[in-house]
């Protein structure tokens, strides 16, 4: 009975936690990212890669251009290393990123015969790519609703719902990412929409310190505003 009641209860919040992040994500998101103005599942990969340990307004300065020099996976598998290596420069360790660019047109080429995977256990087989930037791939080139978990998502969710993760590293956590999937909308552009709100969100509104509480429209249902309440 119990249960069967809390199940309830989490049903709701659930509902209106999605609704919610989506009307906000509509009015208030960054829609104009060029990455996330496509669904070629190279130019998806390929923004992934770049948005590792960097802003948002460091990629869009590169992105496109990288796209226009580089538009299928055979153009840097064809291009050497030091061309990949000066236009990604304004990143930074573009050592780094140049060499796993290259390993990954390779391995794309060689194994997977020029075309990326729309399975998440032979998309991780691809150097660089574990469970986010699958999931990302899948969820926005392959239209399957898959979560986005990486540190914002993880906040956002710890906070609303106070589910904790026992683990040091969150983002590798299995219970994590089955909760995360449940919160998935099935209708793969609500699916889009949400991650995508949950990102942005969690950077305007849902931040690491100072959080704008006031401004949210999920205080009423969050566990932490009503806990920062008690106190």
């Amino acid at each position: 009975m119990e249960e069967h009641l809390w199940f309830n209860k989490f049903r709701k919040k659930k509902k209106l936690f999605v609704e919610r992040i989506i009307e906000w994500y509509k009015k208030k998101g960054r829609h104009n990212l060029p990455w996330r103005l496509t669904r070629d599942p190279w130019k998806v990969l390929v923004a992934a890669f770049l948005l590792r340990k960097t802003t948002k307004e460091q990629v869009i300065k590169v992105y496109s251009e990288f796209i226009k020099r580089f538009p299928t996976v055979r153009d840097v598998f064809e291009s050497s290393e030091e061309e990949i290596k000066e236009l990604i420069r304004p990143l930074g360790i573009e050592h780094h990123r140049a060499r796993l660019l290259k390993q990954l047109a390779e391995v794309i080429i060689t194994k997977f015969h020029g075309k990326i995977p729309g399975e998440k256990d032979k998309l991780k087989q691809l150097p660089g790519v574990g469970d986010y930037i699958a999931s990302e791939v899948l969820c926005v080139a392959y239209n399957k609703p898959e979560p986005l978990l990486d540190r914002n998502m993880i906040r956002v969710i710890e906070r609303v719902f106070a589910v904790k993760s026992a683990k040091r590293r969150p983002h590798t956590d299995k219970n994590l990412w089955a909760f995360a999937k449940m919160l998935i909308p099935q209708d793969p552009s609500l699916a889009k929409e949400f991650n995508y709100g949950i990102l942005d969100f969690a950077s305007a509104i849902c931040t690491v310190r100072r959080p704008k509480c006031t401004l949210c429209p999920l205080n009423d249902i969050c566990y932490y505003r009503a806990s920062r309440e008690k106190q």
